[in-house]
Parts: C-alpha cells; structure tokens; sequence
C-alpha cells in the first residue's frame, strides 16, 4: 500500500516516465544496472521497475534514518564496496534466483556523465551466467537530491525519465592455445564488458533531437 502511495506521488511530483517496458525479461534471472544520479534512484528503480528485486546499497547508507525507512519497503543487501567478499554475496544472491539491482558506478554522477565503472558487477553477472538489464535514469541528477557541481543548475521537481534497453550478457570465453585465464584477469575482462554496457546504455537512451531541439532544452536547463 505505502509503495502504491509513494508511486503516485512520484508520478505527478517528478512526472516519471519509463520507456522500454517490453525489454524485460519474463522468466530470467536478472542483474539490473543503472547509472547513478541521485539518492532518489534505487526508490525510482523500486518504485517502477515490474521486477522484484534486491538492492545492492552502501553500508553507509544505512546510517541515514530517511533511507533506512524506503529500505524496509524491499529487499536490499548491504555491502562495503572495498571489500573483496562484496561481490561474492551478490553471486550468492543470484545463484538463489534472486533478481539484483546494483549501481556500476558505485558513487553518484558529480559530472552528469557516468562515473568510474567498477569490475565487480560486471563479474559478478558473468560469474553467475545472469543476464544484464541495463537501466538509464535521466532527470534525477538536477534534483536536490543528486551531487552535482555548483556548474549545474538544480530544480525542485525535475522530470525524471527511466529507459529499460535489452537485456545483455557477459559471457568470458577462455583464448585458445592460452593458459587458463586467472580470475584477476576475468574480472578486468568482465569489468572492460561492463563498462561498455554501461556505455552503450547511456548513448542508445538518448532521444534524439535537432540542433534547435538541442538548443532549447539547454536554455531550460542552464537559462537564457
């Protein structure tokens, strides 16, 4: 009920809209990523994605009141992001047949570009042979709950866009006549693939526009 009320508000309060509906899988196992904007994310993703999942979050979040309370409305694993264990128990998760949503970048955007992408999710779904839903959430870097640089203008009620793209797979195949590929070697492997996932996501989700177009949203955006 809560997540039903929480829902609409967002709705009208950030005119949320999300495209790509028809790009999720039905009976796959997923590992969801997205670009990480605001604090206002993982609620987003929570609140409109048709998949139950389980959140990868910071520890540190959880020092926060406010988010500790939107965590009790689903599923969520809390992880050190500098612990090599971190990963392992994200496998475990979707090993059991869990769907997991995980932030690559780690950190919110302080540019509005995508951060440094980690390896870690990236082996992560390929060690355990899941399929990768990528995610773009656009809008929610302006709001004030996002970290951007003074260089950017903030809004009280952005409009926030969320773009599901196909989902995708990491799959690591060993060279022949080489040795075995190591597992740091597998992971800088699955971490390059991640990164071009990431990537790709980001270029693909954006609408295009003309020049005028182009023009007028950066005067919405920076002013006249």
């Amino acid at each position: 009920m809560l997540a039903g009320i929480l829902r609409r508000i967002c709705k009208v309060v950030f005119r949320v809209k999300v495209n790509g509906l028809e790009h999720v899988p039905t009976h796959e196992k997923l590992l969801i990523v997205a670009n990480h904007e605001s604090f206002l994310d993982g609620l987003l993703l929570g609140l409109f994605l048709p998949k139950r999942a389980t959140f990868v979050v910071h520890t540190g979040v959880l020092k926060n009141w406010l988010f500790r309370q939107f965590l009790r409305l689903t599923p969520h694993l809390a992880v050190d992001p500098t612990s090599p264990l971190a990963m392992k128990k994200v496998v475990k998760r979707l090993d059991a047949g869990e769907n997991v949503v995980i932030f690559p970048e780690g950190r919110l955007t302080l540019t509005g570009a995508l951060m440094k992408v980690y390896d870690g999710p990236g082996f992560a779904a390929a060690k355990a042979g899941v399929k990768i839903l990528p995610v773009r959430v656009e809008g929610a870097a302006q709001s004030y709950f996002g970290r951007l640089s003074d260089a950017h203008p903030r809004k009280l009620l952005p409009r926030v866009t969320l773009t599901i793209l196909p989902a995708t797979e990491i799959v690591i195949e060993n060279p022949s006549n080489h040795p075995p590929l190591t597992s740091k070697q597998r992971r800088r492997i699955a971490g390059e693939a991640m990164r071009g996932i990431m990537q790709k996501m980001v270029f693909q989700a954006q609408k295009s526009r003309t020049f005028f177009e182009a023009f007028l949203d950066a005067i919405d955006k920076f002013g006249a």
